[in-house]
């Protein structure tokens, strides 16, 4: 490590490779540090996410005028454009190491971990795993070449892999509790047409059916299973439109079991069948080649 005032410190920068830009991560610097006793950072802002691991010693962090104690085994994140500060304790001098980051998943990633803009702090979260996999990650970042940009994504979703499992163990995920509604459309948006229920939607989330279906009919006015009702209707409109399709590939494509048990239901959603529905569309052009 390289003597500075305030410091023993490692510092590793990154320009993005063309395949790690077109991700959803990838590193901008990492580094490591051993502070002296009047070590103090900020208060400034940087532009994208960094994550520090305690590795040893106490302090703490300040952002969003929160002022956290931090110790061995936490972890603290400084967040784009967010006004921060860190120092640590003099006789029990911090060790760590951190990790900056940016694309467009940094966001959904931190909160998976449990961090969010007012709860930039997670407490005793790194374990003897993880700290394997931050000493992975080191000696690799210290001889990143073009070459290893693959390796570098493996490991660094490697590393918040190990995260999200120790945050969902401690049960502070942000993304088992705050987005639930969202996760739960995106799933059913994705896959209506593979004849998935609103229990496979409650499990992937992690509530209750019952607990589900009461929360989304309260926040959207509809239930799950009239939800994915409706993206099936508005795909087989979408499949009506193009004649190359039969009404038996259309049922079939949407997850129905046979014809006629996706007729049922489009008639019950339409009022008219598939076929009176095509016929009531074909009618207007007729009529109107009739009058030229």
């Amino acid at each position: 490590m390289k003597e500075f005032s305030h410091e023993y410190a490692d510092h590793w920068y990154y320009n993005p490779t063309p395949l790690q830009k077109s991700g959803g991560l990838w590193p901008i610097r990492a580094g490591r540090n051993i502070a002296k006793s009047h070590y103090k950072m900020g208060p400034r802002m940087i532009t994208y996410f960094s994550i520090h691991f305690v590795l040893e010693g106490e302090g703490y962090f300040k952002q969003n005028n929160i002022n956290t104690p931090i110790q061995t085994g936490d972890i603290f994140c400084l967040f784009p454009n967010q006004t921060h500060q860190y120092k640590t304790d003099s006789e029990k001098k911090l060790k760590m190491f951190w990790f900056a980051f940016d694309g467009k998943q940094a966001h959904p990633i931190v909160n998976r971990i449990g961090l969010s803009e007012y709860s930039s702090h997670v407490k005793g979260i790194v374990t003897d795993e993880i700290i394997t996999i931050i000493n992975e990650l080191s000696n690799h970042l210290q001889n990143i070449g073009d070459h290893d940009d693959l390796q570098s994504i493996s490991v660094i979703y490697k590393l918040f892999h190990h995260l999200a499992i120790r945050a969902k163990e401690l049960n502070i995920s942000s993304a088992s509790t705050t987005d639930w509604l969202q996760r739960s459309k995106e799933y059913m948006n994705m896959h209506f047409a593979e004849n998935i229920s609103v229990t496979d939607v409650s499990e992937y989330i992690g509530l209750n059916r019952s607990h589900f279906t009461t929360s989304f009919t309260e926040k959207t006015g509809q239930t799950p299973s009239r939800y994915i009702l409706h993206l099936k209707m508005n795909k087989a409109l979408e499949l009506l439109s193009e004649p190359a399709y039969t009404i038996t590939e259309m049922a079939l494509t949407l997850g129905y079991s046979d014809l006629y048990s996706f007729s049922r239901a489009f008639k019950n959603y339409f009022g008219v069948s598939p076929n009176q529905y095509l016929d009531e569309q074909r009618l207007p052009s007729l009529k109107n080649s009739s009058s030229d």
